[in-house]
């Protein structure tokens, strides 16, 4: 029994794997596009094997290849029999050209009809115009920082205008309610008056050093009305302390109380309709909020830590790739509010922005995704 392979059974193979791996390439290279993956490994070595097996297909198939193209290229005058010269040109004119034959040859010169020329005039300009106004999206090269090329990316373009082509899903409540939690009230803000804008602007400073005095529920309550509470309801609308893109608040506020007057240690969430606390775990956090906080013990020492999430749905469905940016500069402003407030209440605060973020989204209770840590601020009495 001959069990050896020819060369005609070894093209087969080659042909089919080929096929095989050109599947499999565009079907990565297909997901790659959608999920944004750059260096994706199946697609970058699916690419590499298609390569080495089309070179196999072509050396296999050499002769073929060869034969065909000489096919091609030599004369044929019996495809040309029993068809005159008034049904040639016929047949060009349907065709949009006028071809004139020089000789015996299939080579001759080709006269663009006007009808031929717009299409191609148009389908020239389109692609220019693609090519001119549509850059693609930058790269990210290998050991790159991330955060220029999603600057690069999400700037406005020409392609944005069609990004509510896209589905970016639907808009969420603007407000975030644990029902089994327990619920807090807190005391009005009061009209409390401290330092003007441009004094507390001048002695802001991050303070590190806190003292051993209990905070006041009325300051907490100042504090947080004045971080991102509701300070004014129109058409319907009810605004907050500081400035969100769409009036849209992706920004959760949670709190680590570790010292505050007849409230216990522990992870709170401001619930910013009904200026409310709510309870989600009572317990002395603050050795785990220094170790997430990356050992900065100051975290430990306040009275207590703010810490903002994101929500990013809550801008996704309407600024689509910019709404990353937009969450960020919300929670900078929310961040000043904090500095600001507590220096006018002759109390200090100390912005963190390096942080375990697994291990603080956990301790959140968030999933890091649909939601998840993007600031911390101590703030205390000093």
């Amino acid at each position: 029994m001959n069990t050896r392979i020819s060369r005609h059974d070894l093209g087969y193979l080659t042909s089919a794997t080929l096929l095989v791996v050109a599947t499999v390439t565009a079907v990565t290279g297909l997901v790659s596009d959608l999920w944004d993956l750059n260096d994706f490994v199946y697609h970058k070595y699916g690419g590499y094997a298609l390569a080495i097996l089309a070179l196999a297909h072509v050396t296999l198939h050499w002769g073929r290849l060869v034969s065909y193209t000489r096919w091609r290229l030599r004369e044929h005058p019996r495809r040309r029999r029993g068809i005159n010269p008034q049904q040639k040109a016929r047949i060009a004119k349907n065709r949009g050209v006028d071809r004139v034959n020089e000789g015996s040859g299939v080579t001759g010169r080709i006269r663009l009809t006007r009808r031929a020329f717009i299409p191609l005039a148009l389908g020239g300009l389109g692609g220019f115009v693609l090519g001119r106004f549509l850059p693609t999206e930058p790269e990210l090269p290998y050991g790159g920082d991330i955060g220029v090329i999603y600057h690069e990316w999400s700037k406005p373009k020409l392609l944005s205008l069609l990004g509510t082509v896209a589905n970016w899903g639907r808009q969420p409540s603007r407000y975030k309610e644990y029902d089994q939690a327990q619920k807090i009230s807190l005391p009005p803000p009061g009209e409390f008056q401290g330092l003007s804008t441009e004094e507390a602007i001048q002695q802001r400073r991050s303070r590190r050093n806190y003292s051993r005095q209990d905070m006041t529920q009325e300051e907490l309550s100042r504090l947080l009305h004045c971080t991102g509470g509701i300070t004014k309801e129109r058409w319907g609308n009810k605004l907050r302390s500081a400035p969100s893109a769409g009036a849209l608040y992706p920004i959760e506020i949670y709190l680590m109380i570790h010292r505050v007057k007849d409230l216990e240690p522990g992870l709170y969430h401001y619930a910013v309709q009904d200026h409310t606390l709510e309870l989600l775990h009572a317990e002395d956090l603050r050795g785990e909020i220094v170790r997430h906080g990356l050992m900065q013990e100051f975290l430990g020492q306040a009275n207590l830590v703010f810490v903002f999430t994101a929500i990013l749905q809550r801008l996704r469905w309407k600024y689509q790739e910019r709404s990353y940016r937009y969450a960020l500069i919300e929670a900078g402003h929310l961040g000043q509010n904090v500095y600001l407030e507590a220096t006018s209440m002759g109390m200090g605060a100390c912005a963190v922005g390096a942080f375990l973020d697994d291990g603080l989204n956990n301790l959140l209770g968030v999933d890091g995704q649909d939601e998840a840590a993007i600031y911390m601020l101590a703030a205390g009495k000093i």
